[in-house]
């Protein structure tokens, strides 16, 4: 994973990020937002909610608020603070369950009336301080008239403050993870670059710490969603100086092998490897050909253009072990020509 693809990741977190700031500040009713969502703001909403798309309130299981019990609120609080729970993920996941007609005050009322029927005293009063906290904020950043002339960084910290000003000691609750993981992907960038000159193995390592530190309570709840194969790229990532040093090609296999055995166990890495031998032995069969068909065209000019690509086509099955390979060759060449 290159520094363009760090990049690349970021900005994409960005664009996810702000789709969710611009479902707080329009006005229309929830059944209109429904209706226009643009890809990004659906890719939200699909990744957040873990509820579909059922048309009933009291129908579906709702995380962490219908389980086999209603969690206690400390537990429901730990939750929070280890990530384990995101807060916002959890109001978007209940308001997906509101009639569509519903405006977003009724919608808001309605999970109100939902926490009063699941909790009881004092439970009961400490979670719905913390929708009714939220639902505040809502309003009060919708009114906020936010700086144009910033960057995202610049803005970010803004909104920062705003949270902390309208939600105090529980904008950290709220908005702590999220927070934790905009600083990691800015921060991600910087540390590749200085650590360019760092030996593989050291950067490696370092680059766990710098993510522990900066995810601090999140990092196991965080880490325990992440793709393995993501985490397989960002080690290649660290580990490319050293990696594209190796001259020897068994020795650069055995390195990659290791690290592939590393995320994804030996059948699976066993697996990549044999078809990277494959790939291997396929290129050297389309060179060696290539060569031949240099060959051919230099010493049959007279052939008719029939007779050429019948006896070309022939040679392509013969070298290329099979039709299906030699057809697949002409394909990736006249792609390539059309790009040209």
């Amino acid at each position: 994973m290159d520094f363009k693809k760090i990049i690349l990741i970021i900005i994409l977190f960005f664009v996810l990020f702000l789709s969710l700031l611009y479902f707080l500040k329009p006005n229309e009713s929830q059944g209109d937002k429904k209706d226009s969502l643009s890809p990004e703001e659906q890719m939200v909403a699909d990744r957040i909610s873990p509820l579909g798309n059922g048309d009933g309130f009291w129908d579906e299981a709702i995380s962490p608020f219908r389980e086999d019990r209603t969690k206690p609120y400390l537990e429901l609080l730990d939750d929070l603070k280890s990530g384990k729970v995101n807060f916002v993920w959890e109001v978007w996941a209940l308001r997906r369950k509101c009639n569509p007609d519903f405006t977003p005050e009724q919608c808001n009322a309605t999970i109100l009336a939902y926490i009063d029927s699941e909790y009881e005293s004092p439970d009961k009063e400490k979670v719905k301080d913390l929708f009714v906290s939220y639902f505040r904020y809502e309003e009060e950043y919708r009114k906020w008239e936010q700086p144009t002339d910033l960057s995202f960084m610049e803005l970010y910290e803004k909104i920062k403050s705003k949270r902390r000003e309208i939600l105090t000691d529980k904008a950290e609750l709220i908005f702590g993870m999220e927070e934790a993981q905009v600083s990691f992907l800015e921060g991600t960038n910087n540390f590749l670059k200085q650590t360019t000159n760092v030996p593989a193995e050291q950067r490696v390592k370092q680059f766990e710490e710098f993510k522990k530190k900066t995810y601090g309570n999140y990092y196991d709840s965080l880490v325990s969603r992440e793709d393995k194969f993501d985490h397989y790229q960002m080690e290649m990532s660290l580990r490319d100086k050293e990696y594209t040093s190796i001259g020897d090609s068994k020795e650069k296999e055995k390195y990659l092998y290791k690290i592939e055995t590393k995320y994804f166990g030996k059948e699976k890495a066993d697996l990549l490897a044999s078809e990277r031998k494959k790939e291997a032995k396929l290129s050297e069969s389309i060179s060696a050909y290539e060569l031949k068909e240099k060959e051919f065209l230099r010493e049959n000019v007279n052939l008719s253009q029939s007779e050429k690509e019948k006896k070309l086509n022939d040679l392509r099955i013969q070298m290329l072990g099979s039709e299906e390979e030699a057809d697949a060759y002409v394909r990736r060449k006249n792609i390539e020509e059309a790009g040209k």
